[in-house]
């Protein structure tokens, strides 16, 4: 949520189709590169905080959007708007809104940044996958088929838990049963989801137990988890709109969208960072790794021992793999980092209007946005 997450940095922004965005957005010094940040579930730009004063400090620009449905920004309850095509074209609004022409793309466990880079491929230098890799286009979404194939390869379904989301009563279930939700969010142990997350039915028989474990992990502590609290409270929506993303997901409305993605825009030449955790039962590390080496040409892999929220874990330890990745890849051509932004920029910018007219998304022109804290 941006106006928890840097409160300071907060701007709540009107797009032209009347939905209005939360982000936090701190400008670069000296001309250096932006950072966009997409979030996962349930999270929201507040997931980024350890990473928002690291690199601010370090004098990147940071642009971390609230998505749909979460923090400070609105909360359809209808699914048309959580078509992935859709929320890639407001991303692309809210970049140009606020002149950002390019951005380092770092995303944890959100198929958003995937989709960014195929309707939007200009705005993106560097690509980096936190947990949960790249997913390709699914022409048609089968959670079913997906826990049966990975019951064999893996021993344990990892979508389980997809069709508890999916049902009408899973929002008011986890945001009345908070304590709940925070214990299966961020466990101390992350084996408790081989036993209720991964397996169907399972989240289900969790809150049915209404199960808390009370002890919170060290990387978590009360403090942060009261925010989250207020965050997903009841009078901020809860987690309605968060599980808007999966019920359009498991409702096959993006399918349309993700066929007519183009063959030569499934993969990419730009480096591409993976870092996987070997804790997460649901972002498998050999699965994601196989995954994002069918969309990367260029792809390096760090393996970190750890659960899902590997930003929130280990945030000095992702801070300093994604630096180290995001200026190899600044500096490897010898110039200074403001020459080589802006040289990139002017190149990018004098392509734009032919980049922009495929098929699968719009000209970034046909957007506007107006800025409520401005």
């Amino acid at each position: 949520m941006a106006s928890l997450a840097s409160p300071g940095n907060s701007r709540l922004t009107c797009l032209a189709s009347g939905t209005n965005y939360g982000s936090v957005l701190i400008k670069p010094k000296q001309n250096n590169p932006y950072i966009l940040f997409l979030h996962g579930f349930p999270a929201s730009s507040y997931e980024w905080r350890h990473q928002i004063s690291f690199f601010s400090d370090l004098g990147y620009g940071v642009f971390a959007p609230d998505l749909l449905g979460y923090g400070d920004t609105d909360k359809p309850t209808q699914l048309e708007p959580y078509k992935l095509k859709q929320m890639s074209e407001d991303i692309v609004s809210l970049l140009d809104h606020h002149d950002i022409k390019e951005a380092i793309g770092v995303g944890h466990d959100c198929i958003l940044l995937g989709r960014l880079y195929y309707g939007a491929f200009y705005l993106t230098t560097n690509l980096v996958f936190l947990d949960v890799g790249y997913m390709p286009p699914f022409d048609h979404f089968d959670v079913d088929l997906i826990n049966e194939k990975t019951q064999g390869q893996f021993g344990h379904p990892i979508f389980g838990y997809w069709h508890f989301l999916n049902s009408p009563e899973a929002a008011d279930i986890m945001t009345k049963q908070i304590d709940s939700t925070t214990a299966i969010m961020f466990p101390v142990s992350t084996d408790i989801w081989l036993e209720y997350f991964c397996p169907p039915g399972g989240i289900g028989k969790f809150y049915e137990k209404e199960i808390m474990t009370g002890a919170l992990p060290d990387w978590m502590p009360e403090s942060e988890i009261a925010v989250y609290k207020q965050i997903f409270s009841a009078d901020n929506g809860g987690f309605r709109g968060g599980l808007n993303w999966y019920k359009s997901q498991m409702a096959n409305n993006n399918s349309a969208d993700e066929k007519a993605i183009p063959s030569d825009r499934r993969r990419t030449d730009k480096p591409v960072l993976l870092v996987t955790c070997a804790k997460d039962y649901v972002g498998i590390p050999a699965m994601m790794e196989e995954s994002t080496k069918m969309f990367a040409n260029d792809l390096e892999v760090e393996h970190l021992d750890c659960g899902h929220w590997v930003q929130l874990e280990l945030p000095n330890t992702v801070n300093e793999v994604v630096k180290s990745f995001v200026e190899k890849h600044l500096f490897k051509s010898g110039a200074p980092k403001h020459l080589l932004h802006r040289r990139c920029s002017t190149r990018l910018l004098s392509r734009h209007g032919q980049l922009a007219t495929w098929p699968w998304f719009p000209r970034r022109s046909a957007f506007g946005a107006w800025d409520a804290t401005d």
